[in-house]
């Protein structure tokens, strides 16, 4: 199931409400060195693409009964 529209970029605060965690949470994530959240600046607004989102926590998912 994807989170994001493929077509299209988000802000920080849109992923944040989608998947419901705050802010400076995207922001680690976008800043996380072994593992960052793809993001680029247009005219100095940061943005993550919708498909790399999409990537990016489909990789992240873990199944809770391997837990």
């Amino acid at each position: 199931m994807k989170l994001f529209d493929d077509k299209r970029s988000y802000r920080p605060d849109e992923i944040a409400e989608r998947i419901e965690v705050h802010i400076s949470t995207v922001y680690r994530m976008i800043n996380d060195i072994d593992n960052p959240l793809p993001a680029f600046r247009i005219k100095r607004q940061l943005r993550v693409n919708g498909a790399d989102a999409n990537r990016y926590f489909e990789k992240q998912k873990v199944n809770p009964l391997e837990e």
